[in-house]
């Protein structure tokens, strides 16, 4: 998969810029707030319809855009994409409401209105940056989402189920607050209906993980050993909350998929049933796919504890690698790389080692950075380079 042009309106620090693509890649170069990550960023949204950064969406609009047209800001996001037997544009529109600061998406395939879970996954793409090491040291919120990211781009299937998930969820929730006062039975019988989609869309979430970490897991572990040779095995450890014994968990993972969303689900709907008093308690669903976790160990001792800031980082980038490797198998197309900045904090050999793992790959690259000399590598020479400043675009 190529992305062959670019084109920004009102997008961050874009007035208007329109990029051609060249199919190996570019490399992108200026100080911090001339826009390069702002780039990347509007790349990751039209693979995933997300930001990576951004907390609010208004805040993606350009401050003054609409104004010269007496219309509400908007921002417009679109890119051209070609495959070996297809080709297709993208395109992305944010139209903020003035009084609430709300923001509306329209998205279109080949001029065509989508939904969302309809939009996901036409382009894909694996994103390397300076924040990535939250996978490790961050949240098991942080980890869900990047298990989430991935499998929703190469299975659509599991971006409905987690979309109707997500609902299910809150209808859930919102009875179990609005009958905290009411008799154990009453609570029964108005909650076995959302008990019973929970578990369905669960189990499915949950046994999608696990066959996602059975198949990037031992890559995981062989890329992490070419970075680091002398260090323990990296491995991996998928944390339900629902009561599933750790050797039922490996297990499930070989099992035909039908097979192992019944085993799941009957222990699912065992944990609801016993957690009932507590969750009425606390107007709250305690268990399920959103309350899971996933754990890097080195050797037997978890990576967050036992392995320093750098050995740390190199499971990021062994993560991110394994990623590739999962993506391309899956949908037999390479992923568009993106490395926002991600070079800098790696020392030579480490930085040598991941460009020459990525340059080997027959996937578009486009890298960032703040200096130039840390993209001045004959491994990246066939690379046109250019400069960012303050959203214009300049050959280097």
């Amino acid at each position: 998969m190529l992305v062959r042009s670019l084109e920004l309106e009102e997008f961050r620090c874009f007035r208007h810029l329109h990029l051609v693509l060249p199919d190996r890649g570019l490399r992108l170069v200026g100080a911090n707030g001339s826009g390069k990550t702002s780039l990347i960023e509007a790349l990751y949204m039209l693979a995933t319809t997300k930001s990576f950064r951004a907390s609010l969406e208004r805040h993606l609009v350009h401050r003054s855009s609409g104004s010269e047209l007496g219309i509400p800001p908007y921002a417009r996001l679109a890119a051209e994409l070609f495959t070996e037997t297809e080709r297709s544009t993208l395109e992305i529109v944010l139209m903020v409401d003035p009084a609430s600061g709300t923001v509306r998406k329209l998205y279109r395939r080949d001029g065509r209105s989508l939904r969302a879970v309809e939009f996901v996954g036409t382009l894909r793409v694996v994103l390397f940056s300076p924040e990535d090491l939250e996978l490790v040291t961050g949240s098991p919120q942080q980890r869900r989402r990047y298990l989430d990211t991935i499998l929703s781009t190469i299975d659509r299937a599991y971006l409905r189920a987690l979309a109707r998930y997500t609902r299910i969820l809150e209808h859930r929730n919102s009875l179990l607050k609005s009958l905290a006062e009411r008799d154990q039975r009453a609570a029964d019988e108005q909650l076995a209906y959302w008990d019973e989609q929970l578990v369905t869309y669960g189990a499915y979430l949950l046994v999608a993980r696990l066959r996602f970490l059975a198949e990037w897991g031992p890559r995981l572990r062989d890329h992490f050993q070419a970075l680091d040779t002398q260090a323990q095995v990296l491995t991996t450890a998928y944390l339900p909350s629902i009561d599933l014994p750790e050797s039922l968990l490996s297990e499930l993972a070989a099992r035909e998929v039908a097979d192992a969303q019944l085993i799941v689900g009957a222990r699912y709907r065992e944990t609801l049933e016993r957690l009932r008093p507590d969750e009425l308690r606390r107007g709250s669903t305690l268990v399920g796919p959103h309350r899971d976790d996933v754990e890097f160990l080195l050797g037997e001792e978890p990576l967050t504890a036992f392995g320093s800031r750098g050995v740390q980082r190199l499971a990021v980038i062994a993560a991110k690698l394994a990623e590739i490797a999962v993506i391309h198998r899956v949908t037999d197309d390479w992923p568009v790389l993106l490395l926002d900045d991600a070079l800098s904090e790696l020392d030579q050999q480490h930085r040598a080692h991941l460009l020459a793992t990525l340059s080997a790959l027959p996937a578009q690259l486009i890298l960032t950075a703040t200096e130039s000399d840390v993209l001045e590598t004959p491994v990246l020479s066939s690379l046109p380079l250019f400069r960012l400043n303050d959203g214009r675009l300049e050959p280097g």
